[in-house]
């Protein structure tokens, strides 16, 4: 089995350290452990990561839901939540992302284990689709988050690639404007000019890519 790279987003050193260990006994490596949502992010868009486990409740500008919503509609990321809570209100919440499933706070090393060895499965699943053909031009590496023309790399600023990422990963289906915003802006305000700029642009360097506009709800593309 192939050693994945593992993200522990949680604030609880003692927690934190536990499921380090527990993991690096299975094999795996972990990436960094961090404590707030900021900095999970930017350890994102630099460092290849296969899984997330995120506690929901950690401190920066947004919560763990959110940080992993983000993490899974990006990066196609497999998402395991840490919670020390089980009612029904947090789970609900959570439903926003497509998680793998969630461990409640304290666990054991077998409970870790197995929901882990979830999250490996969806990603292996994942993984098999590596390169997504758009159309007889345009190809996507859904790994390496890039786009190509005619096999040529096709140079985007870092919010044209989030998009363009959100817009791919949905896969026919529409990302709606306040999706865009949550994700993509997720820490500031946007208007909708502002929106339409960077998708104009993306459009710009991208020409004839099949984009579908739908108005007054958002973005998708036509697969063929």
């Amino acid at each position: 089995m192939k050693k994945l790279n593992i993200l522990i987003i949680e604030d609880e050193t003692i927690i934190s350290m536990h499921i380090k260990n527990s993991i690096v006994r299975m094999g795996h490596n972990i990436v960094d452990i961090v404590k707030n949502s900021t900095d999970a992010l930017k350890l994102a868009e630099n460092q290849p990561i296969d899984i997330a486990l995120v506690d929901i409740n950690i401190n920066g500008s947004i919560d763990g839901i959110q940080t992993a919503n983000i993490l899974n509609k990006l990066y196609n990321m497999p998402i395991v939540f840490i919670t020390a809570y089980k009612d029904m209100g947090t789970l609900e919440r959570a439903s926003v992302v497509e998680f793998v499933g969630y461990i409640i706070k304290p666990f054991r090393d077998d409970e870790l284990e197995a929901i882990v060895n979830l999250a490996i499965i969806k990603y292996e699943l994942n993984k098999d689709e590596k390169i997504l053909k758009i159309d007889d031009n345009y190809s996507y590496n859904l790994n390496e988050n890039k786009i190509y023309k005619n096999d040529i790399d096709i140079s985007l600023t870092q919010k044209e690639n989030k998009l363009l990422q959100l817009i791919i990963n949905a896969k026919g289906s529409i990302i709606t404007y306040s999706t865009i915003d949550d994700i993509i802006w997720y820490d500031s305000s946007v208007s909708d000019v502002s929106r339409r700029q960077v998708f104009y642009r993306l459009k710009h360097k991208l020409p004839d890519f099949p984009f579908i506009v739908e108005k007054n709800v958002g973005y998708c593309i036509k697969l063929y």
